[in-house]
């Protein structure tokens, strides 16, 4: 009996961190702050210059309060548990005053930023706000953007991608992104022969540009060494 009883006592402490995961929620503060957070975005008005870096420096602190939140979270290939996933997200919908779309963007880019950038036990939203400093990163788009695993792209890329598609991304199991299984299209067949007209026609109007600016320079250069050939014969 004694025996069965020690057993039962070392499964119920392996047992405990699936419980913890199960109960887990946000923090009273935690959700205080983010309503507080939703407010003053609801309520901002004026200048639009200082509209946006006020909507941008709130946004942020709202992300470092929940990357905080979730820091000592062990995530699963890249994830928070599921159910951990929907305790926050029904927080986040209800005391926390976020509309659905948005406690999903503030939840997908936080537990991104977590993997991204590693954050652990006990991070502290001041942390989060370090490393947000140390990044540039001074914007919910331009969090999205560095952990999305295109940080790297150059503009051309980009660009080029929009046009002719790219592959579809998809997670490893450590939860890192990707390439994927699938071509996801840019233009169809019949806008690409349309785009590559126009490309051709615009770039023929570039080419002929920088032609007609290369010679016009040229030209500026003889008669300006005239010039001075001139003016030292005149001296004599």
């Amino acid at each position: 009996m004694r025996c069965r009883s020690v057993l039962l006592f070392f499964q119920l402490l392996w047992e405990m961190p699936t419980w913890l995961t199960k109960l887990f929620s946000l923090s009273a503060n935690t959700v205080s702050t983010v309503a507080a957070n939703e407010g003053t975005l609801s309520g901002l008005k004026g200048d639009a210059k200082m509209v946006t870096e006020q909507v941008n420096a709130t946004k942020l602190a709202t992300y470092a309060e929940l990357i905080s939140a979730i820091s000592g979270i062990t995530l699963t290939k890249g994830n928070l548990p599921r159910t951990i996933s929907k305790n926050v997200r029904h927080d986040l919908t209800t005391d926390g005053g976020c509309k659905d779309a948005v406690a999903k963007k503030y939840l997908e880019n936080s537990v991104a930023a977590k993997r991204e950038f590693g954050f652990g036990d006990n991070t502290t939203p001041t942390a989060v706000m370090s490393v947000f400093n140390d990044q540039g990163i001074t914007s919910e788009a331009k969090l999205a953007k560095a952990v999305s695993g295109e940080a790297d792209k150059s503009a051309a890329l980009i660009l080029a991608e929009k046009v002719m598609g790219k592959w579809s991304n998809k997670k490893d199991d450590n939860g890192n992104v990707v390439q994927g299984d699938k071509w996801k299209d840019g233009l169809d067949d019949e806008e690409l022969a349309v785009f590559f007209d126009e490309m051709n026609a615009l770039q023929a109007a570039r080419n002929n540009y920088h032609a007609s600016e290369a010679a016009k320079a040229a030209q500026e250069a003889v008669e300006k060494e005239n010039d001075t050939v001139n003016d030292v014969v005149d001296n004599f």
